[in-house]
C-alpha cells in the first residue's frame, strides 16, 4: 500500500446498506423521544390532576350545577372555578332553557 492509498476518500456505495439502517435508527430514536415526552406529560397530568391552576393546592372538587360537572377549588383563600372545554357553553345553554339571568 503507497501513501497515496492511504489519503483515498471513501465514497459510499449507493446501493449499500448504511443509508437504510441510519433511517432506521432515526426512526428509532424519533419513536423513543415520542414515547417518552407522551410518559412525561402523561406523569404530569395525573401528579396535578386534582390541582387548582390559580392557587397551586390540591383542592379541586367535583361540583354538578345546571347539571355540568364542574371543578371548584376549595381553599378559602381562591375559590376558584374551572371550566372545562363546552362546560360554560352547556351552563348557559341550560340558563337559557330555563329563563334564568346568568348575569345581573
Amino acid at each position: 500500500m503507497t501513501e497515496k492509498d492511504d489519503f483515498r476518500l471513501k465514497v459510499p456505495n449507493p446501493d449499500s446498506e448504511e443509508p437504510y439502517f441510519r433511517k432506521k435508527e432515526e426512526e428509532l430514536i424519533r419513536d423513543i423521544r415520542e414515547a417518552a415526552q407522551k410518559e412525561a406529560q402523561e406523569s404530569y397530568q395525573a401528579e396535578h390532576r386534582n390541582h387548582c391552576f390559580r392557587c397551586g393546592t390540591s383542592s379541586l372538587v367535583e361540583v354538578v350545577y345546571c347539571g355540568v360537572a364542574i371543578d371548584v377549588c376549595l381553599n378559602e383563600d381562591c375559590l376558584a372555578v374551572h371550566l372545562d372545554s363546552g362546560e360554560l357553553e352547556s351552563i348557559l345553554e341550560a340558563h337559557k332553557k330555563s329563563n334564568h339571568r346568568v348575569l345581573k
